[in-house]
Protein backbone atom coordinates (compact mmCIF):
# COMPACT_ATOMS: atom_id res chain seq x y z
CA UNK A 1 0.00 0.00 0.00
CA UNK A 2 1.70 3.38 -0.98
CA UNK A 3 1.31 6.64 0.70
CA UNK A 4 -1.59 8.39 -1.54
CA UNK A 5 -3.64 5.28 -1.53
CA UNK A 6 -3.26 5.12 2.17
CA UNK A 7 -3.74 8.80 2.97
CA UNK A 8 -7.37 8.01 0.23
CA UNK A 9 -8.67 5.59 2.81
CA UNK A 10 -8.44 7.07 5.87
CA UNK A 11 -10.28 10.31 4.03
CA UNK A 12 -12.76 8.23 3.11
CA UNK A 13 -12.92 6.40 5.96
CA UNK A 14 -13.04 9.51 8.07
CA UNK A 15 -16.45 10.59 6.38
CA UNK A 16 -18.18 7.41 7.26
CA UNK A 17 -19.54 5.85 10.17
CA UNK A 18 -19.05 2.33 11.52
CA UNK A 19 -20.38 0.49 13.94
CA UNK A 20 -18.20 -2.99 13.27
CA UNK A 21 -15.72 -5.14 11.44
CA UNK A 22 -18.48 -6.07 9.09
CA UNK A 23 -19.65 -2.40 8.48
CA UNK A 24 -15.78 -1.49 7.89
CA UNK A 25 -15.41 -4.25 5.45
CA UNK A 26 -18.39 -3.12 3.51
CA UNK A 27 -16.96 0.21 3.32
CA UNK A 28 -14.08 -0.70 2.08
CA UNK A 29 -15.19 -2.85 -0.33
CA UNK A 30 -17.09 0.54 -0.88
CA UNK A 31 -14.19 2.55 -1.56
CA UNK A 32 -12.34 -0.15 -3.55
CA UNK A 33 -15.40 -0.13 -6.36
CA UNK A 34 -15.22 4.05 -6.16
CA UNK A 35 -11.41 4.16 -6.40
CA UNK A 36 -11.20 1.51 -9.46
CA UNK A 37 -14.09 3.49 -11.10
CA UNK A 38 -11.98 6.80 -10.67
CA UNK A 39 -14.83 8.07 -8.66
CA UNK A 40 -12.35 9.03 -5.47
CA UNK A 41 -12.23 12.90 -4.64
CA UNK A 42 -8.48 13.57 -3.52
CA UNK A 43 -5.92 16.74 -3.38
CA UNK A 44 -2.12 15.28 -3.28
CA UNK A 45 -0.36 16.23 -0.35
CA UNK A 46 3.58 17.27 -0.38
CA UNK A 47 4.41 13.53 1.00
CA UNK A 48 2.29 12.52 -1.67
CA UNK A 49 4.55 14.06 -3.83
CA UNK A 50 7.48 13.58 -2.32
CA UNK A 51 6.70 9.26 -2.90
CA UNK A 52 5.91 10.24 -6.46
CA UNK A 53 9.55 11.43 -7.09
CA UNK A 54 10.93 8.74 -4.71
CA UNK A 55 9.32 6.35 -7.21
CA UNK A 56 11.00 8.07 -10.16
CA UNK A 57 13.98 7.77 -8.56
CA UNK A 58 14.03 4.18 -7.88
CA UNK A 59 13.62 3.50 -12.09
CA UNK A 60 16.22 6.65 -12.84
CA UNK A 61 18.53 5.58 -15.36
CA UNK A 62 21.77 6.48 -13.24
CA UNK A 63 22.75 6.76 -9.79
CA UNK A 64 22.98 10.61 -10.29
CA UNK A 65 20.03 11.03 -11.50
CA UNK A 66 18.32 8.79 -8.83
CA UNK A 67 20.35 11.09 -5.72
CA UNK A 68 18.75 14.16 -7.29
CA UNK A 69 15.41 13.09 -7.11
CA UNK A 70 15.70 11.18 -4.30
CA UNK A 71 16.70 14.45 -2.05
CA UNK A 72 14.29 16.34 -4.31
CA UNK A 73 11.94 14.09 -2.90
CA UNK A 74 13.04 14.80 0.94
CA UNK A 75 12.99 18.47 0.27
CA UNK A 76 9.62 18.22 -0.80
CA UNK A 77 8.78 16.73 2.09
CA UNK A 78 10.89 15.89 5.34
CA UNK A 79 8.21 12.89 6.38
CA UNK A 80 9.69 11.29 3.73
CA UNK A 81 12.07 8.87 5.65
CA UNK A 82 12.04 6.69 2.83
CA UNK A 83 13.82 9.44 0.55
CA UNK A 84 16.66 9.15 3.06
CA UNK A 85 17.04 5.55 3.22
CA UNK A 86 16.80 5.02 -0.49
CA UNK A 87 20.04 8.10 -0.72
CA UNK A 88 21.84 6.27 2.36
CA UNK A 89 21.99 2.65 0.10
CA UNK A 90 23.39 4.46 -2.95
CA UNK A 91 26.45 5.98 -0.57
CA UNK A 92 29.08 4.02 -1.04
CA UNK A 93 31.46 6.26 1.96
CA UNK A 94 30.74 4.43 5.12
CA UNK A 95 30.86 7.52 7.69
CA UNK A 96 28.47 9.52 5.16
CA UNK A 97 26.33 6.74 5.54
CA UNK A 98 26.26 6.19 8.79
CA UNK A 99 25.72 10.27 9.43
CA UNK A 100 23.29 10.49 6.92
CA UNK A 101 21.26 7.10 8.19
CA UNK A 102 21.49 8.00 11.98
CA UNK A 103 20.58 12.26 11.11
CA UNK A 104 17.36 10.57 9.54
CA UNK A 105 16.25 8.79 12.02
CA UNK A 106 16.99 10.93 14.52
CA UNK A 107 14.98 13.48 12.98
CA UNK A 108 12.22 11.16 12.13
CA UNK A 109 11.65 9.80 15.93
CA UNK A 110 11.29 13.55 17.13
CA UNK A 111 8.82 14.20 14.63
CA UNK A 112 7.13 10.94 15.61
CA UNK A 113 7.30 11.56 18.97
CA UNK A 114 5.99 14.65 18.53
CA UNK A 115 2.71 13.17 16.74
CA UNK A 116 2.21 10.66 19.56
CA UNK A 117 3.16 7.73 17.91
CA UNK A 118 5.81 7.00 20.50
CA UNK A 119 2.87 6.29 23.49
CA UNK A 120 1.98 2.69 24.88
CA UNK A 121 -0.81 2.53 22.98
CA UNK A 122 1.46 1.96 19.28
CA UNK A 123 4.49 0.68 20.58
CA UNK A 124 4.48 -3.17 19.73
CA UNK A 125 2.93 -2.71 16.52
CA UNK A 126 4.82 0.10 14.51
CA UNK A 127 4.78 -2.11 11.47
CA UNK A 128 1.18 -2.29 11.27
CA UNK A 129 0.69 1.41 10.92
CA UNK A 130 1.39 2.64 7.92
CA UNK A 131 3.49 6.08 9.52
CA UNK A 132 5.73 4.20 11.09
CA UNK A 133 6.75 1.47 9.44
CA UNK A 134 9.61 3.78 7.39
CA UNK A 135 11.11 3.99 10.92
CA UNK A 136 10.85 0.25 11.45
CA UNK A 137 12.85 0.01 8.05
CA UNK A 138 15.14 2.42 8.91
CA UNK A 139 15.94 0.94 12.37
CA UNK A 140 16.73 -2.29 10.22
CA UNK A 141 18.78 -0.82 7.60
CA UNK A 142 20.92 0.34 10.74
CA UNK A 143 21.25 -2.44 12.34
CA UNK A 144 22.71 -4.13 9.45
CA UNK A 145 25.23 -1.59 8.63
CA UNK A 146 26.19 -1.66 12.38
CA UNK A 147 27.30 -5.22 11.17
CA UNK A 148 29.16 -4.31 8.57
CA UNK A 149 30.67 -1.64 10.51
CA UNK A 150 31.50 -4.06 13.22
CA UNK A 151 29.64 -2.84 15.90
CA UNK A 152 27.42 -6.09 16.79
CA UNK A 153 26.83 -5.16 20.36
CA UNK A 154 25.12 -1.99 18.68
CA UNK A 155 23.55 -4.10 16.50
CA UNK A 156 21.86 -5.56 18.90
CA UNK A 157 19.98 -2.44 20.66
CA UNK A 158 19.05 -1.66 17.63
CA UNK A 159 17.79 -5.46 17.21
CA UNK A 160 16.00 -5.11 20.21
CA UNK A 161 14.62 -1.82 19.58
CA UNK A 162 12.99 -3.07 16.36
CA UNK A 163 10.94 -5.99 18.77
CA UNK A 164 10.12 -3.89 21.57
CA UNK A 165 8.23 -1.36 18.74
CA UNK A 166 7.25 -4.49 16.48
CA UNK A 167 6.16 -7.13 18.53
CA UNK A 168 5.32 -9.21 15.68
CA UNK A 169 8.56 -8.47 13.84
CA UNK A 170 7.48 -8.18 10.33
CA UNK A 171 11.16 -7.23 9.21
CA UNK A 172 12.37 -9.84 10.77
CA UNK A 173 14.63 -8.47 12.84
CA UNK A 174 14.58 -11.76 15.11
CA UNK A 175 16.51 -13.61 12.56
CA UNK A 176 19.25 -10.94 12.51
CA UNK A 177 19.22 -10.89 16.36
CA UNK A 178 20.05 -15.06 16.48
CA UNK A 179 22.44 -14.91 13.52
CA UNK A 180 24.18 -12.01 15.94
CA UNK A 181 24.25 -14.15 18.97
CA UNK A 182 25.49 -16.73 17.04
CA UNK A 183 28.62 -15.04 16.21
CA UNK A 184 29.63 -14.09 19.53
CA UNK A 185 28.13 -17.46 20.90
CA UNK A 186 25.31 -16.03 23.41
CA UNK A 187 24.40 -19.17 23.67
CA UNK A 188 21.50 -18.47 27.13
CA UNK A 189 20.72 -14.81 24.48
CA UNK A 190 19.86 -17.25 21.62
CA UNK A 191 17.61 -19.50 23.53
CA UNK A 192 15.73 -16.64 24.78
CA UNK A 193 14.56 -15.50 21.70
CA UNK A 194 14.07 -18.74 20.00
CA UNK A 195 11.86 -19.18 23.16
CA UNK A 196 9.66 -16.01 22.08
CA UNK A 197 9.82 -16.33 18.52
CA UNK A 198 9.95 -20.40 18.00
CA UNK A 199 9.91 -21.89 14.49
CA UNK A 200 11.28 -24.49 12.71
CA UNK A 201 12.74 -22.81 9.82
CA UNK A 202 15.86 -22.13 8.16
CA UNK A 203 16.88 -18.44 9.89
CA UNK A 204 16.38 -19.45 13.35
CA UNK A 205 17.85 -23.33 13.59
CA UNK A 206 21.02 -22.46 11.51
CA UNK A 207 22.18 -20.00 13.89
CA UNK A 208 21.66 -22.38 16.88
CA UNK A 209 23.44 -25.18 14.66
CA UNK A 210 26.59 -22.88 13.94
CA UNK A 211 26.36 -21.84 17.77
CA UNK A 212 26.47 -25.47 18.98
CA UNK A 213 28.98 -26.56 16.32
CA UNK A 214 31.38 -23.53 17.85
CA UNK A 215 30.75 -25.11 21.41
CA UNK A 216 31.75 -28.13 20.29
CA UNK A 217 28.61 -29.76 21.15
CA UNK A 218 27.99 -31.83 18.79
CA UNK A 219 25.04 -33.91 19.97
CA UNK A 220 23.11 -30.50 20.20
CA UNK A 221 24.54 -29.12 16.78
CA UNK A 222 23.57 -32.29 14.88
CA UNK A 223 19.52 -32.20 16.18
CA UNK A 224 19.60 -29.01 15.09
CA UNK A 225 20.94 -29.74 11.52
CA UNK A 226 18.12 -32.77 11.51
CA UNK A 227 15.98 -30.23 12.41
CA UNK A 228 17.14 -27.61 9.64
CA UNK A 229 16.96 -30.78 6.92
CA UNK A 230 13.23 -31.28 7.73
CA UNK A 231 12.59 -27.40 7.77
CA UNK A 232 14.48 -27.03 4.46
CA UNK A 233 15.05 -30.76 2.55
CA UNK A 234 17.59 -28.12 -0.24
CA UNK A 235 19.72 -26.92 2.86
CA UNK A 236 21.84 -30.60 2.59
CA UNK A 237 21.61 -30.70 -1.38
CA UNK A 238 23.37 -27.42 -1.36
CA UNK A 239 26.26 -28.95 0.62
CA UNK A 240 26.15 -31.71 -1.72
CA UNK A 241 25.55 -30.10 -4.82
CA UNK A 242 23.08 -31.46 -6.13
CA UNK A 243 20.28 -28.55 -5.15
CA UNK A 244 18.50 -27.18 -8.00
CA UNK A 245 17.23 -23.72 -7.81
CA UNK A 246 13.20 -22.90 -8.45
CA UNK A 247 12.77 -20.95 -11.27
CA UNK A 248 9.37 -19.86 -10.41
CA UNK A 249 11.07 -17.22 -7.88
CA UNK A 250 11.87 -14.42 -8.67
CA UNK A 251 15.72 -13.14 -7.99
CA UNK A 252 16.18 -11.66 -4.39
CA UNK A 253 13.38 -12.86 -3.57
CA UNK A 254 12.54 -16.61 -1.75
CA UNK A 255 10.19 -18.81 -0.45
CA UNK A 256 10.66 -20.69 2.95
CA UNK A 257 11.59 -24.21 2.57
CA UNK A 258 12.86 -23.97 -1.09
CA UNK A 259 16.45 -23.85 -2.05
CA UNK A 260 16.08 -19.88 -2.72
CA UNK A 261 15.82 -19.73 1.31
CA UNK A 262 19.48 -21.09 1.24
CA UNK A 263 20.93 -18.99 -1.27
CA UNK A 264 19.22 -16.21 0.47
CA UNK A 265 20.96 -17.49 3.88
CA UNK A 266 24.28 -17.32 2.75
CA UNK A 267 24.36 -13.81 0.87
CA UNK A 268 22.70 -11.93 3.63
CA UNK A 269 24.04 -13.61 6.78
CA UNK A 270 27.17 -13.70 5.52
CA UNK A 271 28.94 -12.29 8.01
CA UNK A 272 28.16 -15.17 10.74
CA UNK A 273 28.54 -18.18 7.51
CA UNK A 274 32.36 -16.70 7.12
CA UNK A 275 33.08 -17.75 10.51
CA UNK A 276 32.97 -21.20 9.68
CA UNK A 277 35.11 -22.17 6.85
CA UNK A 278 35.33 -25.80 7.09
CA UNK A 279 31.58 -26.12 7.87
CA UNK A 280 30.66 -27.84 4.64
CA UNK A 281 32.72 -31.29 5.81
CA UNK A 282 30.99 -30.89 9.19
CA UNK A 283 27.54 -30.66 7.61
CA UNK A 284 28.46 -33.76 5.10
CA UNK A 285 29.86 -35.74 7.70
CA UNK A 286 26.98 -35.62 10.00
CA UNK A 287 23.91 -35.60 7.61
CA UNK A 288 24.55 -39.32 7.19
CA UNK A 289 23.94 -40.13 10.71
Amino acid sequence: MDNKFNNMINQFLENVDVKDERELNEKLQEFIAKYNAGKIDYENTLLDEAYELLEEAENAKTKKQALKLAKEAYNISSDCLDAILFQVKLEDHPLKRDKLLSEGLEFEKKRLTDKKYFNKENAGHFYGIFETRPYIRGLYLKANYLILDGKFKQAIDVCKEILRLNNNDNIGARYLLMAIYAYLEEEQLMLNLYKKYPAEDLEMLFPLFILYYKLGNDKKAIDCLKRISNANPDFIKYFKGTMKLNKNIPDSHYCKGDASEVIMYFKEYDFLVDTIPAIDYYILENSKK
